[in-house]
């Protein structure tokens, strides 16, 4: 076997399992970054987290305090640990990636969407052909805001004004059916921890004052 050739499966193996691990300890730390901003803002009672397919991420449950009762949702990262499917994933821009829903029992006003123009095919809203809609700029990136019958959208105004940086924002929305606030985010670094708390705060504008 010509020795060149053996060379450089060897190389490739090593450099496969050097990949691996530095790519598990990368993930390991980014997960560990954003899960710390997120139960710093969202100061759960309780915690749970399942992981999904080693180094790919978890599914997460918090247990919350009024006006939310629980937060359910996901972190899912790029396969930093693979050298076959990292290129793929960034050619096809799969990164690392937030979901979060926050779930109430309180009325809520409208439905509306706040949307990064480039997701709106994406993000399948339900009869998005009988919504208002208008676009807005922030920081070079284009977004619309999309509602259902009373207008109450300057609360989707106020939390693109309040974000330090909107290009982590995909989607950020408030469904009174199901009295849930979600929003979807790509985190940079796992740096999510000024992002975070202008959501939270911003899905509280969402919610009505309890009635007394």
């Amino acid at each position: 076997m010509n020795p060149l050739f053996v060379g450089g499966i060897a190389a490739l193996g090593i450099a496969a399992t050097v990949q691996y691990f530095l790519g598990v300890k990368k993930n390991r730390w980014i997960a560990a970054r954003i899960s710390s901003a997120a139960e710093k803002t969202f100061a759960p009672k309780e915690t749970n987290y399942v992981n999904i397919g080693g180094a790919i991420g978890h599914n997460f449950t918090y247990s919350l305090k009024d006006p939310w009762t629980e937060a359910k949702g996901a972190i899912t990262l790029s396969p930093r640990q693979s050298m076959l499917y990292l290129p793929l994933s960034r050619l096809i821009g799969f990164g690392d990636r937030f979901f979060a829903n926050l779930y109430t029992k309180r009325k809520m006003l409208g439905e509306m969407h706040l949307v990064e123009a480039g997701h709106l095919k994406r993000a399948k809203i339900d009869g998005i052909e009988g919504m208002e809609r208008r676009s807005v700029e922030k920081g070079g990136k284009r977004f619309l805001i999309l509602w259902k019958g009373k207008d109450d959208t300057r609360v989707l105004d106020d939390t693109l004004a309040a974000l330090p940086d909107p290009s982590v924002l995909r989607h950020f929305c408030c469904f009174p059916d199901n009295r849930t606030v979600f929003f979807y985010l790509i985190p940079r670094k796992g740096d999510l921890g000024e992002v975070l708390p202008v959501l939270e705060r911003q899905a509280r504008a969402c919610v009505r004052e309890k009635e007394s």
